[in-house]
């Protein structure tokens, strides 16, 4: 294997490695459950990448995890925004879209039922899903009345990087779809960056709740139920 490839695996470990430890660090007990279920999330993504990646080392196809994963890490995403969503409207839209997530699969594999391989039309639907539950989120914390600033509310940032993450692999998809005969390899910056921005987010989320705590600021509605 070329070196760029080993490069590139080091820089998906320490980035899920780096997430998962800040959250174990800097996520207490007495913090909100969305809070917790993101430390679970990148303690996950870290098991199922680092297990993915030693199929890849022994020329293994390793992407039939992601089959099982995939919808795991959507329902995850949605449900912790569901949580700390506060506008009703809001909070109803997510519950939706958590009862969409069966139907999606069942879809997605009724359309495409080999299970050899990654489903891309569930992928589809996963980060549609993950999109709008983003962008909801988002609607949500800009009509928040709290004086609390948008940069000071820790899953402000990780809605952020969950919404630039969809919008890079949807885009990607459709380019995928007009050119298939694209070799993987060309794919690999689009990745790089999709989940350099998402799992960046996933810390800052866990940097700005700790610094929340240590200001003591009067917790708002994203903070603490």
């Amino acid at each position: 294997m070329p070196q760029i490839y080993y490069i590139y695996i080091l820089y998906f470990a320490a980035l899920y490695l780096s997430c998962f430890l800040t959250g174990c660090l800097l996520v207490r007990k007495s913090r909100p459950l969305e809070y917790k279920l993101l430390v679970v999330l990148s303690g996950l993504t870290l098991v199922v990448e680092t297990v993915v990646t030693q199929y890849d080392l022994r020329r293994i196809d390793g992407r039939w995890m992601y089959i099982f994963f995939a919808p795991v890490e959507c329902g995850f995403i949605i449900y912790i925004l569901y949580r700390a969503s506060v506008h009703p409207n809001i909070k109803r839209l997510n519950a939706i879209l958590l009862g969409l997530l069966p139907i999606s699969i069942g879809i997605a594999y009724w359309l495409h039922p080999a299970f050899s391989g990654f489903n891309d039309i569930a992928d589809f639907f996963y980060d549609f899903l993950e999109l709008i539950a983003a962008c909801s989120f988002l609607t949500d914390v800009l009509l928040n009345k709290s004086d609390t600033p948008v940069g000071r509310q820790p899953l402000f940032w990780m809605a952020s990087g969950i919404l630039f993450y969809c919008c890079m692999f949807t885009l990607l998809g459709v380019l995928l779809n007009y050119m298939p005969r694209m070799p993987r390899r060309y794919l690999a910056p689009y990745s790089l960056v999709a989940n350099t921005f998402m799992y960046t987010g996933f810390i800052a989320c866990f940097i700005c709740l700790h610094r929340a705590r240590r200001r003591n600021v009067a917790a708002s509605p994203y903070h603490i139920h």
